[in-house]
């Protein structure tokens, strides 16, 4: 059904998934969910450029559409949009689940989702009622931002990425699944958030129609970034038990690190989570040194490899924490460079298992352990640092230890990052 020639082998601990258990945690639990007779699906992708972190915060946003849809008596259901060819991953893999990287269950507890490939198999690879091409306005904002909305003519590149021949069905990218096709296709200038998009769907033409695709749903912002609504979605974004278990036996095994000890435990159901502060954390400082694009991107707000080593030695000394845990892009040679100019004492870890976890499994390895360090320092303007501070809210940190970020050498005073504290 897909090019299933482009997946790479995940390896035996993730990849043979129990069919009792991909039903339970995949299938929406219509008893619970139903608040209108007939389910609707709403499907989204997002633009190829955008990574790992960033669509991860793209989903908060759809999921909250879906939440007040459901508010308003429609019974929507969030499909998954299946992960691969990412353009910060090295590997191009394709249509991999959810289930990789998060748990469903949790996710479920927010508003119902669903995997690409079960919605297929309940829809029996019908073809989907409509996609709608999300694009920004070609005269721009005007004079103030308002929100709105309205069907256009498609504006590059939205004429390239999808085709119909003569009267038949549209065909797309989606997702790498070569047989999937969506039955109409339109174009609408947006601008606006969450809940403008839940306006456009509540139009009358989408009444009829069980499917619906969003592309481009980056588009969209936050209805109110930061708020209580906000956070419920973020706090059940709760990352996969297979990912965590082995994060934890990490921690364990090299960074003298547990639960009980860092008084970092989490509660099962994240509805149940309630406010601390209390959070120590295991003896070791968390660091994401971002480096590769963000040499040219960013690079006056970089420090040198010499200036790292020197803002970790610092803290190190501040915080006598002899153990650094190390989340970077940085090729092997910049990261032997950095630990040369390191005093001999301090140790430096980092999770490196490519053959048995993709790309994204690491990533999400990587932000865990940063997490629940006693000290994490970031880098400037990153979503990888963001979704890593985020956690660390959840779990209930001081704010002094999370709020950092790695100051360019000609200024060591450098602005913090801003404290977006978490709300209940």
């Amino acid at each position: 059904m897909h090019f299933s020639f482009l997946l790479l082998v995940l390896g035996t601990v993730l990849a043979d998934v129990d069919d009792s258990r991909h039903n339970t945690v995949s299938r929406v639990d219509t008893n619970k969910y139903s608040v209108a007779t007939e389910k609707k699906f709403l499907l989204y992708d997002v633009n190829f450029g955008e990574g790992f972190n960033l669509r991860r915060d793209v989903y908060m946003r759809v999921a909250n559409t879906v939440r007040l849809l459901r508010e308003s008596g429609d019974n929507w259901i969030l499909v998954l949009p299946p992960w691969g060819r990412l353009h910060h991953w090295q590997r191009m893999e394709v249509a991999l689940s959810w289930r990789l990287f998060f748990d469903l269950e949790s996710l479920n507890r927010f508003v119902p989702v669903i995997e690409f490939e079960d919605f297929l198999d309940e829809t029996e690879n019908k073809p989907i009622d409509q996609v709608v091409y999300l694009q920004h306005y070609e005269e721009g904002w005007g004079t103030e931002y308002v929100r709105k909305f309205d069907e256009r003519k498609c504006l590059p590149p939205a004429n390239s990425h999808y085709k119909q021949e003569g009267d038949s069905d549209w065909r797309g990218w989606f997702y790498s699944y070569e047989d999937v096709r969506a039955t109409n296709f339109k174009c609408v200038s947006i601008q606006g958030d969450s809940g403008t998009l839940k306006d456009l769907l509540k139009q009358s033409n989408f009444s009829e129609m069980s499917s619906v695709m969003i592309d481009r749903a980056e588009t969209i912002l936050h209805e109110n970034f930061g708020d209580v609504n906000y956070w419920k979605a973020r706090r059940s974004m709760r990352y996969s038990k297979e990912l965590i278990e082995i994060a934890d036996t990490f921690r364990d095994k090299y960074l003298d690190s547990d639960d009980e000890n860092d008084d970092t435990g989490m509660t099962t159901d994240w509805r149940k989570e309630r406010a601390k502060r209390s959070a120590k954390g295991g003896p070791y400082i968390g660091i994401h040194w971002r480096r590769r694009d963000f040499l040219y991107a960013r690079k006056e707000q970089l420090p040198s490899i010499k200036g790292t080593a020197d803002i970790l030695e610092n803290l190190s000394e501040k915080l006598k924490l002899n153990k650094i845990y190390l989340a970077t892009d940085a090729p092997e040679e910049e990261i032997n460079e950095l630990k040369y100019y390191l005093r001999e004492e301090l140790e430096v870890f980092r999770f490196t298992d490519s053959q048995k976890f993709n790309d994204g499994q690491i990533a999400i390895i990587d932000q865990y352990l940063c997490a629940h360090a006693r000290h994490f320092i970031g880098s400037h303007e990153s979503t990888f640092s963001f979704r890593i501070q985020e956690d660390r809210e959840i779990i209930g940190f001081p704010i002094s230890s999370t709020f950092n970020r790695l100051c360019p050498d000609n200024d060591l005073e450098c602005e913090q990052p801003s404290k977006w504290k978490i709300v209940f």
